[in-house]
């Protein structure tokens, strides 16, 4: 009875805790705040329903300071103000200052600063103000703060509403907008707004207003007021900077898109010595953003983790990657930006055809998409694999492997900056094209289609101007055979609209640089200018003059309004506009055949020098060099003249007008000497002050001409550089047959005595050839030995590891060769086994390896498996084949045996613990009686 009273008890004070507890509970106080669900990322509410943002943390800190119960009302804006002016809610979470919403509610702290836009689709005309939006109905939210900003700037704009940002996004998305209301910072958060940051470029946004988030109530709560006021005050601003830092981070507000970028591969892509990244695909990258007006950054890292990147979230698209048939990344392919040729590389000696390297090695990438067909075309080569190009270079130069197959114009850059490029020869008969593609995530498919719109406005042209920037080899090139390489703003051509048709100077007799032929303008300098005018659409006429100080005195006087050929110096740049340097301009000295060789002025001192009137090297001589005697010339043909005549001991001219005039009879006697002093000269094209405008322009011309294209000029007009006189050279052509006839004797009387050394040398290689194969394979039946077997094991390890894919390893053991061998001798047996070995031989792939361990075993290497069952496929297969009866010393016998497999990586990641799986597995097929098996 007493224990039960006891009992009775406790359950009485039990039951007063509770009650005490929710009297407590019910008695504290709680504050309900309105909140809109759909302001990412200031207050909104998440995938699970529950109310998020930075403004919801700041208001849980208020809570937990001022002891404070805070139970959130989250709405889509319009009504989350409809619950505060209801009463519903106590507090709205934050809004934004208005002149009508200060009338209604009181406002505490300020609590967040943010930038207003308004956000304008790229297909409309550029808008500099308010007005230019006039034709166009604004979306926005239903009760924004931006209405009345708006209202207050531009009265008459016109408004489309929606009740929350998502159904306004929505109607972005489907093109029903094309201006509409956002804040600052929104593209780069919400999942669906890739999908609009390329429709609607930063740089097309206007500015509404700077706003902030104030927590606002109603004008009658005092009380409210001064307690709301308080507890965020209350709030150090280390607190408050943490929350922001943890929602908005270091980089806030920005939408950038982030590519992440594979490095290591110039000249597709690397980073370079000043940390930035660089490369062709980087600068087709930077277009893209120019176009698009979206800013992007790089996130460097191996093949590998640049995949992963976009797969994990880290960067919205991936630069460029290889995918193939054989390489699948799971990744939606949302463009094709570049497509890379590989080229087969040996070292040191061409190859002729693809039979030199039969029975040879051939290094590859194991990551190379173009394997299978590499496999196909080089049947009989061993194909190892390398990590990289510069391993595959150092395998070369050790003389492991005969040649290698990687992208051509990576190769070309390794081996140029290592000075090794003359060490290898590219062999043209074999080559591989891989497209690289842009990968986004699938599930991002809106997303997909706008990078490939921002590609598409990337013209021909302009992917031409990049390509020659980056890929030495023309054959490497892809956009080579396009034309029209400059692309023209509306400003450019208005500025080549104002400058009319333009007279162009020239030299009537100055060649190969320009001459006048039938009196049209010709030479080097007449292809330059006819470039410039055919890529900026200029309408040009020639002036032809005879003497150069005539010329320029045109230009100055602007009689003329371009001139090529001449040289920028301190005193010209005040009186003409100068372009870039186009061409190079040394210049040489001409002096009789009887005279010594000159390099150096100061070698000439007081010896006559002519030299055209109006050259800016007249000044130069008479400053620097005053011991020499001038002799001006009005022209080159007057300068060689007097040179020629005696009346002048030298003549200075541009190397190349020079070497073109030595070559007539009239001047036999006369030679040519580079002039060490100016030799690193280059010509520059003149501009009349006027036409200034027009040098921005003729530069960017000037930078498109690739070197392959200076070179065809050049072998069009310049036949030879320096050249003797025909009189001399016709003697020096005859003891020149003379000396080769004598070195003709020697080279073919050393050629015979080298004839045996050469036919000893290739009896030698030819036997370390053999003794290498021997080494590596079976004497008997020609089949990879146990060491080449561990050594394609070896790489077919490291091949699937990386590319996470299976490979198989069959162990076959032969039934009752030993009796075959007691019955019928040994050369019986080695005849069993040379038939063995052809059969398994023919019941592989080419890419597969069949290899002979010893005695009677052998062992398959699958690789590239799609799954278990294909192997068993391949074994029974095996098997079956073998059963066929053949005919042995007129003995017809089949052959039987017990296969074990083993499967990477399942069943063993490294060479013994693949072998000794599949060993096992043998021995208990053969004695549990079966012919296959593996552990399950």
């Amino acid at each position: 009875m007493k224990t039960i009273t006891c009992l009775l008890l406790a359950l009485v004070t039990l039951l007063v805790s509770v009650c005490a507890a929710s009297s407590e509970l019910e008695s504290s106080p709680s504050l309900v705040v309105a909140m809109s669900n759909d302001t990412y990322p200031f207050q909104f509410v998440d995938e699970n329903n529950q109310p998020s943002g930075l403004l919801v943390d700041l208001w849980l800190e208020w809570a937990q300071r001022t002891g404070t119960k805070v139970i959130f009302k989250p709405s889509d804006w319009q009504r989350s103000t409809a619950n505060l002016d209801q009463g519903i809610a106590d507090v709205h979470m934050g809004m934004a200052k208005t002149s009508t919403r200060e009338a209604q509610y009181e406002f505490g702290p300020n609590l967040l600063n943010f930038q207003s836009f308004l956000y304008v689709n790229y297909q409309l005309p550029q808008a500099d103000s308010l007005q230019d939006l006039l034709p166009y109905k604004i979306g926005v939210v239903k009760g924004a703060a931006q209405i009345s900003l708006l209202q207050q700037q531009e009265p008459r704009l016109s408004f489309s509403y929606f009740e929350n940002r998502s159904d306004l996004l929505n109607a972005v998305i489907n093109e029903e907008i094309l201006v509409f209301v956002s804040l600052e910072g929104f593209l780069r958060e919400s999942q669906i707004n890739n999908a609009i940051s390329i429709q609607f470029p930063l740089e097309r946004r206007i500015s509404i207003a700077k706003m902030a988030f104030y927590p606002a109530i109603l004008k009658s709560n005092q009380a409210l007021f001064q307690q709301i006021s308080a507890g965020f005050e209350s709030i150090p601003n280390s607190v408050m900077d943490s929350y922001i830092k943890q929602w908005l981070g270091d980089k806030r507000y920005q939408n950038d898109i982030v590519v992440a970028m594979q490095s290591g591969v110039d000249p597709y892509v690397d980073i370079g010595a000043d940390g930035l990244p660089h490369g062709l695909l980087v600068d087709i990258w930077k277009l893209w953003s120019e176009k698009t007006g979206l800013p992007i950054r790089f996130v460097p890292g191996n093949m590998k983790q640049s995949v992963d990147f976009v797969k994990r979230g880290i960067a919205d698209v991936h630069l460029g990657y290889p995918e193939s048939a054989s390489i699948q990344t799971g990744l939606n392919r949302a463009h094709t930006i570049y497509q890379v040729t590989s080229r087969l590389f040996s070292y040191q000696q061409p190859l002729q055809t693809l039979s030199d390297l039969q029975g040879k090695v051939v290094g590859v990438a194991p990551t190379s998409p173009y394997l299978t067909e590499l496999i196909d075309a080089l049947p009989n080569s061993e194909i190892r694999y390398y990590t990289s190009v510069s391993e595959m270079i150092t395998k070369a130069q050790e003389g492991q492997i005969s040649a290698f197959v990687a992208a051509g114009a990576w190769t070309q850059h390794y081996l140029l900056l290592n000075q090794s490029w003359d060490q290898f020869y590219q062999y043209e008969g074999l080559d591989f094209k891989t497209d690289l593609y842009v990968l986004n995530r699938n599930k991002d498919v809106g997303f997909s289609e706008r990078v490939a719109a921002g590609f598409q406005q990337i013209s021909m042209a302009e992917l031409a101007l990049i390509e020659r920037k980056w890929m030495l080899n023309p054959q490497d090139r892809i956009y080579r055979e396009q034309a029209g390489i400059i692309k023209l703003t509306p400003e450019q051509q208005a500025i080549i609209a104002e400058s009319g048709p333009l007279k162009v100077g020239f030299l009537k007799d100055w060649r190969p640089m320009e001459f006048a032929v039938d009196g049209e303008y010709a030479g080097i300098n007449s292809d330059i200018i006819g470039i410039i005018a055919e890529e900026l659409g200029l309408t040009l006429t020639t002036v032809a003059f005879d003497e150069w100080q005539n010329l320029f005195d045109a230009l100055l006087l602007g009689d003329v309004d371009m001139v090529a050929s001449v040289a920028e110096t301190p005193d010209r740049l005040g009186k003409i506009g100068f372009s870039s340097a186009y061409w190079p301009s040394p210049w040489g000295i001409v002096t009789q055949y009887n005279n010594i060789n000159v390099f150096a002025l100061e070698e000439l001192s007081g010896q006559r020098v002519a030299v055209v009137e109006g050259y800016h090297i007249v000044q130069q001589l008479i400053q620097q060099y005053p011991g020499l005697k001038l002799v001006l010339v009005p022209n080159s043909q007057s300068g060689l003249k007097v040179v020629s005549e005696g009346k002048a001991d030298v003549f200075i001219d541009k190397v190349v007008n020079l070497s073109s005039r030595l070559r007539d009879d009239d001047y036999a006697n006369l030679k040519m000497s580079m002039l060490v002093d100016f030799a690193e000269q280059r010509s520059h094209i003149g501009v009349h002050p006027d036409k200034r405008a027009l040098l921005p322009l003729i530069n960017k011309v000037l930078t498109s001409i690739d070197p392959d294209k200076q070179q065809q000029i050049h072998q069009k007009w310049v036949g030879q550089t320096i050249e003797f006189g025909r009189d001399e050279y016709r003697k020096h052509v005859q003891i020149g047959l003379v000396v080769f006839l004598l070195l003709m004797l020697i080279v073919i009387v050393a050629l015979m005595a080298n004839r045996h050394l050469r036919k000893e040398v290739k009896r030698r290689m030819d036997a370390e050839n053999k003794m290498a194969h021997f080494a590596k394979h079976d004497s008997l039946t020609q089949l990879p030995n146990r060491s080449l077997i561990e050594d394609r094991l070896e790489q077919a390890i490291l091949l699937h590891r990386r590319s996470t894919a299976q490979f198989a390893v069959i162990f076959i053991d032969l039934d009752g060769f030993k009796l075959i061998n007691d019955q019928y001798g040994h050369h019986a047996g080695d005849a069993f086994l040379v038939h063995v070995s052809t059969v398994l031989k023919e019941g592989i792939r080419r890419s597969d390896t069949i290899g002979r361990l010893g005695g009677d075993e052998f062992v398959v290497i699958l690789n590239d498996i799609k799954d278990v069952k294909s192997v068993y496929e391949v074994a029974e297969n095996l098997l079956a084949t073998l059963a066929q009866p053949f005919y042995l010393q007129d003995n017809r016998l089949s052959a039987s045996a017990s296969i074990g497999i083993a499967v990477f990586p399942k069943d063993g990641d490294s060479i013994d613990g693949l072998l000794k799986t599949a060993d096992k597995q043998m021995y208990r097929a053969k004695n549990s009686g079966g012919k296959t098996y593996r552990s399950q």
